[in-house]
């Protein structure tokens, strides 16, 4: 039976491949800022997206919502029209808001992913060799606010607040799947050449999109968006799926890492995400 499902950020990389095997054999609807999207939304702004959320409300119901886009700067912190930091903003703040806005909208058992990235773990020896050190979660209010650690320069800040975004994505799963919503984290591994690197320096995005895109080929843990999509397209539809899991592209259930673990920061980034985005009640209050 033919499902319909939202895919948050599929222009390239790992959204594009996933909506490419949905697309298989289900209807996928796109929403992102590029012209081949089904629904334009900016994800920098709150107002587009609450727009964006009724919009695509008529285009449900939806058997699953793909929260992929994803962005990482390289330097000093941007601040979206909300004056909230960027990376926050779109790689965590967006896609909360939007499933929430689409709640409604939803089919029985439907699935919501999001991506989380070994950068989020510190014990997580890859990552740590390309200057990663986990998330560093403090408060969402004062992630928000762009706030970072002192002691290091604005390169290392800007990782922290990369991983510590995708933290955020776990512990976004966490709360979310307490509440009853069949939520999971998916892990898709390093993936050399993708977009991701656009906000770098020029000689940063040419050694991304190629000499790591060949070495990515040798290097554990590292993937291709076509094996990482369709791995992700499995989760979302396959009956061996279990709420709340962490799963990665080699189609395995990963260990949630300690730092996500954390129930405390879960519900105050739960909170202050509900604030931050207007939200004036829970939605799904019981």
């Amino acid at each position: 039976m033919t499902s319909t499902f939202l895919v948050v950020g599929a222009s390239t990389g790992l959204g594009r491949a996933t909506a490419h095997a949905l697309a298989r054999d289900h209807r996928v609807v796109i929403a992102g800022r590029h012209a081949e999207a089904d629904v334009k939304v900016d994800l920098r702004s709150l107002r587009d997206v609450t727009r964006a959320g009724t919009e695509l409300a008529a285009l449900g119901p939806f058997a699953g919502i793909v929260c992929n886009a994803g962005i990482q700067h390289a330097g000093e912190p941007s601040f979206t029209e909300d004056k909230l930091e960027e990376t926050f903003a779109v790689n965590h703040l967006a896609h909360f808001a939007l499933v929430l806005h689409l709640l409604p909208a939803l089919a029985p058992a439907a699935r919501v992913a999001f991506i989380g990235s070994g950068t989020l773990d510190p014990d997580d020896r890859g990552s740590r060799r390309f200057g990663f050190r986990g998330g560093l979660y403090t408060s969402a209010k004062q992630l928000a606010a762009g706030e970072g650690d002192p002691d290091v320069d604005a390169a290392q800040r800007a990782r922290d607040r990369y991983a510590t975004s995708k933290l955020c994505n776990l512990l976004a799963v966490q709360a979310l799947a307490r509440r009853g919503v069949d939520a999971f984290a998916f892990d898709p591994g390093l993936m050399p050449g993708t977009g991701l690197a656009r906000n770098y320096n020029v000689v940063m995005r040419a050694l991304w999109s190629s000499v790591l895109r060949v070495a990515g080929m040798f290097m554990r843990g590292a993937s291709t968006p076509k094996r990482s999509g369709a791995s992700l397209a499995h989760f979302m539809t396959t009956s061996d799926f279990k709420r709340g899991a962490y799963y990665e592209f080699t189609r395995e259930e990963m260990s949630v890492p300690a730092v996500a673990q954390n129930t405390e920061h879960a519900e105050d980034l739960y909170a202050t995400s509900l604030a931050l985005a207007g939200f004036s009640a829970d939605p799904l209050s019981r």
